[in-house]
């Protein structure tokens, strides 16, 4: 995450507000378009669902005109990630993307969404409150994934579903022979990770699924009324089903590894961008920020890049374990961690997508 400290100013916080009330819900032309529509993605593969959403961007509001999708052989991995291309040549300065935020998935989602009575049952657990906005994304991108609809519906089904949790070491059931695999530091913060999505779980999520059953359903999501099956299992359409603490953990591991996070209006945020977010880990000179005039995250390039090259962004210092059990990989210029961790992110958190 970044880490960047801003005080709020009287038009930040204006601004902020307005965006509260207009700008995060995303446009929705009609109920009826096909691209909202979860029945619109779900027959097709993943190289379909991406070539749909890329030709879909400028009718999302998205401004993303040089950039395109492609893969990449990553010698160190052994194996090929799909990730951002440039389609033609990208001046110095140019702006490469730009993401208003009515498309981002942010905790501003949420709060204008029914999850916001939700919402404020964390409100007193301040020990979990770091955790819970990322665990509030999850919650929102599994019901709007779920539902028969959803303005979200694109960018949920065509990229997010792409990345896979088993390619995220610390989401990793424990007793899998993947998990087994691994050297015991990275098991051991694999498990802490687990055990403070374990603990959110039982004291918010469980409880919340219980109060606010109409929120987790909504859009015909899931059947809050489902049973469990005769030997104690759920229902595969049920809500406890769909908000399982093994689907938790694993979205809130791809969330954790996709997102960016920045000031906005005057205050620090986690927030998912498409697009934005299939960058891999690397350095081209390409640059973020999120513009609060302009209610939007802005990419842009800070010197030429050429036609066909990956669009990489360097996503901050990491020691050894934290990367693998983040993320899947190991930079090259990752030291062995010592102790707690010392790193300073400076953008996405986002592993490339098999």
């Amino acid at each position: 995450h970044t880490s960047v400290s801003v005080p709020p100013t009287p038009r930040s916080l204006m601004l902020g507000l307005l965006a509260l009330c207009h700008a995060a819900i995303p446009p929705a032309p009609s109920s009826s378009a096909a691209w909202m529509q979860r029945s619109h993605w779900i027959p097709h593969n993943d190289s379909e669902r991406t070539a749909r959403f890329m030709r879909l961007l400028p009718s999302l509001g998205l401004h993303c005109p040089k950039v395109g999708v492609s893969t990449f052989w990553y010698p160190s991995i052994g194996r090929r990630l799909r990730g951002a291309v440039a389609l033609e040549p990208i001046a110095k300065h140019e702006e490469v993307c730009v993401v208003p935020l009515a498309n981002m998935i942010s905790f501003l989602s949420v709060q204008n969404s029914s999850f916001a009575p939700v919402l404020r049952m964390a409100d007193k657990d301040v020990s979990q409150r770091g955790l819970w906005e990322a665990a509030a994304i999850s919650l929102f991108i599994l019901r709007e994934g779920a539902r028969d609809s959803s303005p979200h519906a694109a960018y949920i089904h065509a990229s997010f579903s792409g990345h896979d949790p088993a390619s995220i070491p610390k989401t990793l059931p424990p007793d899998s022979d993947a998990f087994r695999a691994l050297k015991p530091s990275v098991q051991a913060t694999a498990r802490r990770f687990q055990a403070r999505v374990a603990a959110l779980h039982q004291r918010l999520i469980a409880p919340a699924l219980q109060q606010h059953p109409a929120a987790f359903a909504e859009g015909g999501a899931c059947d809050p009324t489902a049973a469990a099956s005769a030997d104690g299992a759920a229902s595969p359409r049920s809500c406890a089903s769909l908000y399982s603490l093994r689907r938790v953990t694993e979205v809130l591991g791809v969330v954790q590894a996709r997102d960016w996070n920045l000031p906005v209006f005057g205050r620090t945020r986690q927030f998912i961008v498409p697009v934005c977010d299939m960058l891999n880990f690397g350095q081209i000179g390409l640059r973020v920020r999120f513009d609060d005039r302009r209610s939007s995250f802005l990419l842009w390039a800070l010197r030429p890049i050429a036609a066909g090259a990956e669009l990489l962004f360097y996503y901050g210092s990491f020691c050894q374990d934290e990367a693998l059990s983040n993320y899947g990989f190991v930079p090259p210029v990752s030291r062995p961690c010592e102790g707690s961790s010392k790193s300073k992110h400076k953008g996405s958190k986002h592993k490339g997508m098999p």
